[in-house]
């Protein structure tokens, strides 16, 4: 029974009395009782705006990367697409022309050292040249295969280079040709 009284008397005055001390702490001083003002939201909305700024921001980087690596990747593609149309119009050379038309854009090795397009090298670039046989004389092909591209992101979390497993292939027939006399 007793715990269902309402307080005593002495505790209402204690009560009472620690009231009157917070209110002339809280006249006295508002810096102290801020907190209890609303003036501790501002803490916490920094603490939240950096929190979701931070994963924004990664999700951004994110998307960026994925997008550079998809334009590198039909980059390529349409640059082997490109090189084996030429190999395919014009009288087999050799694989250079058509290595040197994937790196730099014309059958041409440039005079001075520049890198391939996009970074890659030489040996990033495999041709494969199926000559026609006399049992199948329109089975002549050009084939180019970009193996081991790398993508270089700029995410600073990933700030590594993505070395691509898949190569990029692309095969045309040659196109046929009038017999030399």
């Amino acid at each position: 029974m007793r715990a269902l009284q309402r307080n005593s008397p002495a505790q209402r005055s204690l009560a009472r009395r620690n009231t009157r001390e917070f209110l002339a702490v809280w006249r006295a001083e508002p810096a102290l009782c801020g907190l209890l003002r609303g003036q501790g939201a501002l803490g916490q909305s920094l603490v939240e705006a950096a929190l979701v700024l931070f994963v924004f921001f990664a999700l951004l980087l994110g998307v960026a990367d994925c997008g550079q690596v998809l334009f590198a990747h039909q980059s390529l593609v349409e640059r082997a697409r490109g090189a084996v149309r030429w190999g395919s119009v014009n009288a087999w050379e050799g694989p250079e022309p058509i290595v040197n038309l994937v790196l730099y854009g014309q059958t041409q090795a440039p005079l001075k050292e520049t890198p391939g397009y996009l970074g890659m090298t030489p040996s990033n670039v495999r041709v494969l040249y199926q000559p026609a046989t006399p049992d199948r004389p329109d089975d002549e092909n050009v084939s180019i295969a970009i193996v081991n591209f790398e993508s270089h992101l700029f995410s600073p979390w990933l700030s590594r280079v993505l070395v691509s497993a898949r190569p990029v292939l692309v095969s045309a027939p040659v196109a046929a040709r009038a017999p030399a006399k």
